[in-house]
């Protein structure tokens, strides 16, 4: 039995959930797993919401009521908030791929001292320091707070920060426009959980004299992929199993793309099989040497995330992201940050902050010049120039690139 049936099967033996969902499904329990994957239903976000304690495995009911396990928390674009819990030794194990790849980076070891980022902290707290953790609470964000951030992570010397794109741009600017040093012990970067453009990276790589890499991952599997090419990462097939489905749940073939839908392979307090995460990508398949290995091209926008046209047709808006993506490989650091509203059906805002050296004009010339045709058409575009960064969601956090404020 392979890994994921393996852990599909424990699921249906020891979760209230599964046995819930599987109830008329034989082949796990009779079979042992070896029936055809694809039977088995799909996980949402509001299924695991919704099952609280039902999503616990029974064997591990002692520890939770006693809070013996590692918990987090994780809160998407909606602003959801949902604990997962881990056995500590689980987590561990999915981690040690991540630690693999950051070590090949950088030399990044798990004892090194990282600096990262909370939405929010025990008993609101501003700051936790563990071990070799500091970690910031992103609540009551300011400007001044923001520089005694920044001393403090000066005092610590970190060997690494784990990073949001938003929240890098801030740092970033926080060391150009008060002209303090750049933490001269930082070896290493690793942005996630947004979407970064390269000129962003080239950005953190300038400021801080170090080395940028991005991860794919989600705290309710932990790691997925590491980037190796702009937008591609190879995934971590060890930690987590990863599928593209269709809306109907039907696997899609290679280089077409779909819905995101992954399986821990290492958890099993709280079983995730199947589980969607709201991301959409494809799957390349790469030969290295003998072996057949696996990439993950992820989508610019969530499976959520619809651009709705004049005439009625509903898309995926990356083609607002493409003219950017361009201008910023060729121009490197012009533009800092990008984001797109769409305020009606006919309207499109768009808010940047460009690089002091590139004119506003120009931007707005290359930018309509790039754009595809089928998003000009009846559409209104608006262009906001701020000279103040664009700040995370107080609620998740993040910071989309793109919102649609159209009711259908």
């Amino acid at each position: 039995m392979d890994k994921k049936r393996e852990m599909a099967h424990y699921a249906y033996q020891n979760v209230a959930l599964y046995r819930r969902k599987w109830q008329n499904e034989c082949w796990i329990g009779e079979t042992k797993g070896q029936g055809v994957w694809q039977d088995l239903p799909c996980l949402e976000k509001k299924d695991l919401v919704s099952a609280g304690a039902e999503a616990i495995s029974g064997e591990y009911m002692g520890k939770y009521a006693t809070e013996g396990l590692l918990r987090t928390h994780t809160s998407g674009t909606s602003g959801i908030y949902m604990n997962t819990y881990w056995e500590n030794r689980d987590y561990l194990a999915s981690l040690l791929p991540l630690w693999m790849e950051r070590w090949k980076a950088a030399k990044i070891h798990p004892k090194d001292k990282v600096c990262f980022f909370n939405t929010v902290l025990p008993h609101d707290m501003d700051k936790l320091e563990e071990e070799n953790k500091l970690i910031f609470s992103k609540s009551n964000m300011t400007e001044r707070r923001l520089e005694e951030i920044y001393g403090t992570m000066q005092e610590f010397s970190p060997d690494w920060l784990l990073l949001h794109p938003s929240m890098a741009m801030l740092l970033c600017d926080l060391v150009e426009r008060s002209g303090r040093s750049a933490l001269p012990s930082l070896r290493y970067i690793e942005i996630t959980g947004e979407m970064c453009l390269p000129s962003q990276k080239e950005r953190m790589k300038r400021v801080f004299s170090c080395e940028v890499k991005s991860h794919y991952g989600s705290m309710e599997v932990s790691t997925i992929g590491y980037e190796e090419e702009e937008g591609s990462y190879r995934l971590l097939e060890s930690s987590t199993y990863l599928e593209i489905l269709d809306d109907n749940g039907k696997a899609m073939e290679d280089h077409v793309e779909g819905n995101i839908y992954v399986t821990s392979l290492h958890n099993h307090a709280m079983p995730i099989i199947r589980y969607g995460l709201g991301d959409r990508g494809k799957i390349i398949r790469k030969h290295c040497g003998k072996k057949e290995v696996r990439y993950l091209q992820l989508c610019k926008a969530r499976k959520n995330d619809r651009l709705s046209l004049p005439d009625g047709t509903i898309m995926a808006p990356d083609g607002l992201l493409g003219p950017v993506e361009r201008i910023s490989s060729a121009e490197e650091t012009a533009i800092l940050q990008f984001r797109a509203v769409q305020e009606t059906k006919d309207c499109i805002r768009l808010h940047v902050i460009l690089d002091s050296d590139y004119e506003k004009e120009v931007f707005i010339e290359q930018y309509m010049s790039l754009l595809e045709n089928r998003f000009k058409d009846g559409i209104r575009y608006e262009f906001t120039f701020q000279e103040e960064r664009m700040l995370p969601d107080r609620l998740t956090g993040k910071l989309g690139w793109f919102e649609s404020k159209c009711k259908d």
